[in-house]
Protein backbone atom coordinates (compact mmCIF):
# COMPACT_ATOMS: atom_id res chain seq x y z
CA UNK A 1 0.00 0.00 0.00
CA UNK A 2 1.63 3.47 -1.01
CA UNK A 3 2.33 5.69 1.50
CA UNK A 4 1.01 9.66 1.68
CA UNK A 5 3.75 12.14 0.66
CA UNK A 6 3.44 15.52 1.52
CA UNK A 7 5.88 16.37 -1.03
CA UNK A 8 6.65 20.15 -0.73
CA UNK A 9 6.43 21.48 2.78
CA UNK A 10 9.07 24.37 4.80
CA UNK A 11 9.43 23.31 8.37
CA UNK A 12 12.93 22.94 8.60
CA UNK A 13 14.21 25.56 11.23
CA UNK A 14 15.13 28.94 10.31
CA UNK A 15 16.06 28.05 6.64
CA UNK A 16 14.12 30.33 4.92
CA UNK A 17 10.42 31.85 5.25
CA UNK A 18 8.65 28.71 6.93
CA UNK A 19 9.43 27.26 10.14
CA UNK A 20 11.26 29.50 12.50
CA UNK A 21 12.59 27.55 15.06
CA UNK A 22 12.67 23.80 16.28
CA UNK A 23 9.39 23.75 18.28
CA UNK A 24 7.17 25.30 15.64
CA UNK A 25 9.00 22.60 13.19
CA UNK A 26 7.80 19.53 16.00
CA UNK A 27 4.29 20.86 15.93
CA UNK A 28 4.03 21.47 12.02
CA UNK A 29 5.36 17.96 11.81
CA UNK A 30 2.62 16.62 14.54
CA UNK A 31 0.04 18.38 12.48
CA UNK A 32 1.22 16.47 9.67
CA UNK A 33 1.28 13.36 11.34
CA UNK A 34 -2.10 13.62 12.52
CA UNK A 35 -3.55 14.21 9.03
CA UNK A 36 -1.78 11.08 8.03
CA UNK A 37 1.36 12.01 6.20
CA UNK A 38 3.71 9.20 6.20
CA UNK A 39 6.55 10.86 4.38
CA UNK A 40 7.43 14.33 4.67
CA UNK A 41 9.55 16.40 2.16
CA UNK A 42 11.44 19.22 2.96
CA UNK A 43 12.02 21.73 0.63
CA UNK A 44 13.52 24.87 1.60
CA UNK A 45 13.68 27.57 -1.14
CA UNK A 46 16.96 28.23 -2.97
CA UNK A 47 17.95 31.18 -5.32
CA UNK A 48 21.11 31.01 -7.12
CA UNK A 49 20.87 34.81 -6.93
CA UNK A 50 21.62 34.81 -3.17
CA UNK A 51 23.51 31.89 -2.31
CA UNK A 52 25.36 28.70 -4.03
CA UNK A 53 24.77 25.54 -4.08
CA UNK A 54 27.37 24.76 -1.38
CA UNK A 55 26.40 27.04 1.16
CA UNK A 56 22.69 26.00 1.08
CA UNK A 57 23.63 22.84 1.48
CA UNK A 58 25.05 23.20 4.23
CA UNK A 59 22.98 25.79 5.94
CA UNK A 60 20.06 22.77 5.27
CA UNK A 61 22.28 19.89 7.24
CA UNK A 62 22.99 22.66 10.06
CA UNK A 63 18.82 22.94 9.99
CA UNK A 64 18.38 20.00 10.19
CA UNK A 65 20.86 18.60 12.78
CA UNK A 66 19.47 21.50 14.96
CA UNK A 67 15.96 19.73 14.17
CA UNK A 68 16.59 15.83 14.29
CA UNK A 69 17.55 14.85 18.20
CA UNK A 70 13.62 16.44 19.06
CA UNK A 71 11.96 14.26 16.33
CA UNK A 72 9.49 11.97 18.24
CA UNK A 73 8.92 8.23 17.02
CA UNK A 74 6.23 8.16 15.21
CA UNK A 75 6.71 11.39 13.27
CA UNK A 76 6.46 11.10 9.26
CA UNK A 77 9.96 9.86 7.34
CA UNK A 78 11.66 12.93 6.30
CA UNK A 79 13.24 13.47 2.86
CA UNK A 80 15.10 16.60 2.43
CA UNK A 81 15.34 18.35 -1.03
CA UNK A 82 14.86 21.50 -2.32
CA UNK A 83 12.39 23.82 -3.99
CA UNK A 84 14.98 25.77 -6.37
CA UNK A 85 14.02 28.60 -8.10
CA UNK A 86 14.68 28.89 -11.83
CA UNK A 87 17.70 30.60 -12.88
CA UNK A 88 19.55 30.83 -16.51
CA UNK A 89 21.74 28.07 -17.88
CA UNK A 90 20.56 25.73 -14.80
CA UNK A 91 20.73 22.55 -16.76
CA UNK A 92 24.56 23.68 -17.07
CA UNK A 93 24.57 23.27 -13.23
CA UNK A 94 25.38 20.20 -10.91
CA UNK A 95 22.28 20.09 -9.35
CA UNK A 96 22.02 16.70 -7.57
CA UNK A 97 22.74 18.45 -3.96
CA UNK A 98 19.09 20.09 -4.63
CA UNK A 99 17.62 16.87 -5.60
CA UNK A 100 15.28 15.08 -2.95
CA UNK A 101 16.30 12.15 -0.90
CA UNK A 102 19.02 11.08 -3.02
CA UNK A 103 17.40 10.75 -5.89
CA UNK A 104 16.86 12.94 -9.49
CA UNK A 105 13.86 14.53 -8.32
CA UNK A 106 14.05 18.17 -8.26
CA UNK A 107 10.75 20.55 -7.01
CA UNK A 108 11.67 23.92 -9.31
CA UNK A 109 9.45 26.72 -9.04
CA UNK A 110 8.88 28.63 -12.08
CA UNK A 111 9.55 32.59 -12.97
CA UNK A 112 6.17 34.53 -11.46
CA UNK A 113 5.99 36.00 -15.41
CA UNK A 114 5.14 35.00 -18.14
CA UNK A 115 8.06 32.85 -19.78
CA UNK A 116 9.92 33.11 -22.51
CA UNK A 117 11.18 30.15 -24.91
CA UNK A 118 14.48 30.53 -22.72
CA UNK A 119 12.85 29.27 -19.90
CA UNK A 120 10.67 26.38 -21.31
CA UNK A 121 13.90 25.39 -23.40
CA UNK A 122 16.02 25.12 -20.02
CA UNK A 123 13.22 22.68 -18.68
CA UNK A 124 12.94 20.59 -21.40
CA UNK A 125 17.24 20.23 -21.68
CA UNK A 126 16.48 19.29 -17.43
CA UNK A 127 14.12 16.57 -18.77
CA UNK A 128 15.70 15.09 -21.79
CA UNK A 129 18.95 15.98 -21.68
CA UNK A 130 19.89 15.56 -18.11
CA UNK A 131 18.57 12.91 -16.34
CA UNK A 132 16.68 15.21 -14.03
CA UNK A 133 12.58 14.48 -13.07
CA UNK A 134 11.41 17.88 -13.09
CA UNK A 135 8.43 18.46 -10.57
CA UNK A 136 7.06 22.17 -11.18
CA UNK A 137 6.10 23.45 -7.81
CA UNK A 138 2.43 25.07 -7.44
CA UNK A 139 1.51 25.23 -11.08
CA UNK A 140 -1.54 26.70 -10.71
CA UNK A 141 0.41 30.07 -9.14
CA UNK A 142 1.62 30.45 -12.99
CA UNK A 143 -1.52 30.46 -14.77
CA UNK A 144 -2.43 34.27 -14.44
CA UNK A 145 0.60 35.38 -16.55
CA UNK A 146 -0.16 35.59 -20.19
CA UNK A 147 0.72 32.79 -22.30
CA UNK A 148 1.93 30.55 -19.13
CA UNK A 149 -1.33 27.46 -19.44
CA UNK A 150 -0.50 27.63 -23.10
CA UNK A 151 3.22 26.67 -22.53
CA UNK A 152 2.46 24.60 -19.60
CA UNK A 153 0.20 22.57 -21.83
CA UNK A 154 3.72 22.11 -23.48
CA UNK A 155 5.77 21.49 -21.22
CA UNK A 156 3.27 18.37 -20.50
CA UNK A 157 4.30 16.75 -23.35
CA UNK A 158 7.88 16.61 -21.56
CA UNK A 159 8.55 13.53 -19.34
CA UNK A 160 8.44 16.33 -16.09
CA UNK A 161 5.50 16.39 -13.13
CA UNK A 162 2.99 18.75 -12.01
CA UNK A 163 2.47 19.57 -8.59
CA UNK A 164 -0.36 21.52 -7.06
CA UNK A 165 -1.02 23.19 -3.52
CA UNK A 166 -3.12 22.22 -1.02
CA UNK A 167 -4.83 25.22 -0.95
CA UNK A 168 -5.96 25.22 -3.99
CA UNK A 169 -8.76 22.05 -3.63
CA UNK A 170 -9.71 24.18 -0.42
CA UNK A 171 -10.42 27.92 -1.76
CA UNK A 172 -13.40 28.11 -3.77
CA UNK A 173 -12.32 30.37 -5.99
CA UNK A 174 -9.54 27.88 -7.52
CA UNK A 175 -10.87 24.34 -6.14
CA UNK A 176 -12.54 23.97 -9.66
CA UNK A 177 -9.75 24.19 -12.01
CA UNK A 178 -7.47 22.17 -9.17
CA UNK A 179 -9.46 19.72 -9.61
CA UNK A 180 -9.99 19.89 -13.22
CA UNK A 181 -6.16 19.43 -13.97
CA UNK A 182 -5.95 16.24 -11.82
CA UNK A 183 -8.80 14.37 -13.21
CA UNK A 184 -7.22 15.67 -16.72
CA UNK A 185 -3.76 14.48 -15.93
CA UNK A 186 -1.97 17.63 -15.72
CA UNK A 187 -1.09 17.40 -11.99
CA UNK A 188 -0.46 14.56 -10.71
CA UNK A 189 1.42 15.31 -7.40
CA UNK A 190 0.27 16.94 -4.01
CA UNK A 191 1.84 19.17 -1.32
CA UNK A 192 1.31 21.76 1.36
CA UNK A 193 3.21 24.01 0.86
CA UNK A 194 3.13 24.69 4.47
CA UNK A 195 5.35 27.36 6.00
CA UNK A 196 3.84 28.08 9.16
CA UNK A 197 1.12 27.10 11.96
CA UNK A 198 -1.68 30.08 11.08
CA UNK A 199 -1.70 31.74 7.28
CA UNK A 200 -0.12 28.65 5.84
CA UNK A 201 -0.11 25.69 7.92
CA UNK A 202 0.05 21.80 6.83
CA UNK A 203 -3.42 21.24 5.49
CA UNK A 204 -3.20 18.45 3.10
CA UNK A 205 -5.07 15.69 5.25
CA UNK A 206 -8.15 18.38 4.22
CA UNK A 207 -7.40 18.82 0.88
CA UNK A 208 -7.07 14.80 0.00
CA UNK A 209 -10.80 14.94 2.21
CA UNK A 210 -11.85 16.96 -0.82
CA UNK A 211 -10.30 15.17 -3.56
CA UNK A 212 -11.48 11.82 -2.17
CA UNK A 213 -15.13 13.24 -1.95
CA UNK A 214 -15.31 14.66 -5.48
CA UNK A 215 -13.05 11.61 -7.29
CA UNK A 216 -13.35 8.76 -5.24
CA UNK A 217 -10.89 7.35 -3.21
CA UNK A 218 -9.32 5.03 -6.19
CA UNK A 219 -8.22 8.34 -7.75
CA UNK A 220 -6.59 9.26 -4.50
CA UNK A 221 -4.83 5.99 -4.39
CA UNK A 222 -4.06 6.31 -7.78
CA UNK A 223 -2.33 10.03 -7.08
CA UNK A 224 -0.55 8.25 -4.09
CA UNK A 225 1.37 5.41 -6.34
CA UNK A 226 2.46 7.81 -8.71
CA UNK A 227 4.14 10.06 -5.63
CA UNK A 228 5.95 6.48 -4.63
CA UNK A 229 7.09 5.64 -7.15
CA UNK A 230 8.77 8.85 -8.23
CA UNK A 231 10.42 8.76 -5.11
CA UNK A 232 11.01 5.06 -4.99
CA UNK A 233 14.30 4.80 -4.22
CA UNK A 234 14.21 7.21 -0.79
CA UNK A 235 10.96 6.06 0.52
CA UNK A 236 11.81 2.31 0.67
CA UNK A 237 15.61 2.83 2.35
Amino acid sequence: MSRIIDFHSHMLPGIDDGSPNVETSLEMLAVSHAQGIAVQVLTPHFYRWKEDIPSFVRRRAESFERLAPHLPPDAPKLLIGSETAFFPRMSETDLSPLYIGGTNVLLLEMPFESWGSDVTDEIATLCLDRGCEVVLAHVERYLSYRGNTERLSKLSALPLHMQSNAEAFLQFSTRGRALQMLRSGTVTILGSDAHNLSRRPPNLGPARERIEKRLGSAFLARLDAKANALLREAVDE
